[in-house]
């Protein structure tokens, strides 16, 4: 089983005692024998941060410690060290703002989370570490939320709040527009540069989606795309919510709106690892990510095969 190693800090990576190297945006990998438990330590380059460590056995894959994401995947996995907790804990508060009878007060004590009161009730929602958070009172059709946003570099995490301290929505965004209803906006990086408009009306306290539009970039052309880059933009169209029809053969066209069934409900496309091609040999194929858990998901790979530009049957990869 080859293992990938990532880490959310620069980190040393210690397996089985022996040193084996520096991690971090950049992976290392190494052969594990099956069945066979691997003590895995990350040691922070900043000492203000403890390091975490565990070990990689079947009861870790089955289901990973919260300090960490993990993805599985034919013959390898990757487990990415994603959390680290500070040496001396503290609680400092980062932003705070109300929203009618409700106050929002964003607090890290080693991850960030949110405290939504109101009337001596207090919940708690964890949110990811950010520039900055912004807490703001908004109306959607008349309807007030508390409104918190995750500021990132390219895009936000909008979380809203209904009134009786439930999450009526959280979702990343590019941007947000409040009124009669709300409208968010959504610009992906994948090949196509998607943009993904959706539209929400509030229900009581809930935030129910009543229209989504997915749009290319005007500049991307499909006809221009190299055969082996044709199947992650065609999974990328599928994952946007937009149109697949465009990259399918014609007697693959009538099964289109059936794709998502026999695909199945997968949250990202990303490339095979090595050890794909070492298993299964040459292949245009792609891996579709599907969440298990929290922090826990499955790749499965799936191969297009392609004709005249356009694809003409998808298979999965046993």
């Amino acid at each position: 089983m080859r293992i990938h190693f990532r880490s959310a800090l620069p980190c040393a990576l210690r397996l089985g005692g022996a040193v084996a190297g520096y991690c971090g945006e950049a992976d290392k990998f190494a052969d594990a024998e099956e069945g066979v438990p691997l003590l895995a330590e990350f040691l922070p380059a900043d000492g203000d941060f403890l390091p975490l460590s565990f070990i990689l056995d079947e009861a870790f894959f089955a289901s990973p410690p919260a300090c960490c994401d993990v993805y599985l995947y034919d013959g390898g996995a990757d487990v990415i060290a994603a959390r680290f907790a500070p040496r001396t804990p503290a609680l400092r508060p980062l932003a705070q703002g109300r929203a009618g009878n409700m106050l929002a007060t964003v607090l890290d004590a080693g991850v960030p989370q949110a405290a939504i009161e109101r009337d001596g009730r207090l919940e708690l929602y964890a949110l990811p570490r950010a520039a900055g958070y912004e807490i703001s009172a908004e109306q959607v059709g008349g309807t007030p939320f508390l409104c918190l946003r995750a500021k990132g570099e390219e895009r936000d995490l909008l979380c809203l709040f209904a009134e009786d301290l439930t999450c009526a929505l959280r979702a990343e965004v590019t941007d947000a527009a409040f009124g009669e209803q709300l409208h968010t906006e959504l610009r992906l990086s994948d090949l196509a540069r998607h943009t993904v408009r959706r539209t929400f009306a509030a229900a009581g306290n809930r935030l129910e989606e009543r229209g989504r539009e997915v749009a290319a970039d005007p500049a991307f052309d499909r006809a221009r795309l190299h055969e082996k880059l044709l199947p992650f933009a065609f999974f990328q169209e599928l994952a946007a919510g937009g149109d697949p029809a465009p990259y399918l053969a014609e007697e693959l066209l009538p099964q289109a709106q059936k794709l998502s069934d026999y695909l199945g409900p997968f949250c990202d496309v990303v490339l095979p690892k090595e050890i794909f091609y070492l298993r299964h040999g040459e292949r245009n194929a792609a891996g579709l990510v599907y969440r298990k858990a929290e922090n826990r998901f499955e790749v499965k790979f799936f191969e297009a095969v392609c004709r005249g530009g356009r694809i003409a049957n998808i298979l999965p990869v046993p």
